[in-house]
């Protein structure tokens, strides 16, 4: 399996792991009515979850031969977050302070988000040959 597949898996297990322990502790707190630690879970999770796909990012471009913008892993990070979320609520996990409708706007204004960085990875794609920066080949 090549390296750079293996990053990605890595990375997946790993944000499954912290988004199901994201989810666990975000319920304990707001059903504990412990909203200012919610807070503190919530940005915690996002900064681990930033910094993971930093360094797995770095990994993958060090073995990728494409000029890549990291789309993959916000991909990946979005479709694994989003089903876990969904997941969440059909196995009725949630804290009574929690509502679906967070779940879903949170899906819609990150997919949009998304969809900017698709454009944005599509457009760097095209300014390169076969998916190498100009400058990389010919210097």
């Amino acid at each position: 399996m090549k390296t750079i597949t293996k990053n990605l898996i890595a990375f997946s297990i790993g944000l499954v792991v912290f988004t199901v322990a994201f989810r666990f502790s975000l319920s304990f707190m707001l059903q504990n009515r412990l909203f200012s630690n919610a807070w503190i879970v919530a940005i915690t999770y996002g900064v681990l979850i930033f910094i993971i796909g930093w360094i797995f990012g770095k990994k993958d471009k060090i073995n990728l031969p494409l000029y890549d913008i990291g789309f993959r892993f916000h991909l990946a990070t979005y479709i694994i977050c989003n089903l876990i979320a969904e997941i969440w609520y059909l196995m009725d996990l949630q804290s009574e302070y929690e509502n679906i409708r967070a779940v879903h706007l949170t899906a819609i204004f990150w997919g949009i988000v998304l969809l900017i960085h698709f454009i944005i990875y599509l457009f760097t794609r095209k300014n390169a040959i076969k998916g190498l920066k100009k400058s990389e080949i010919f210097e």
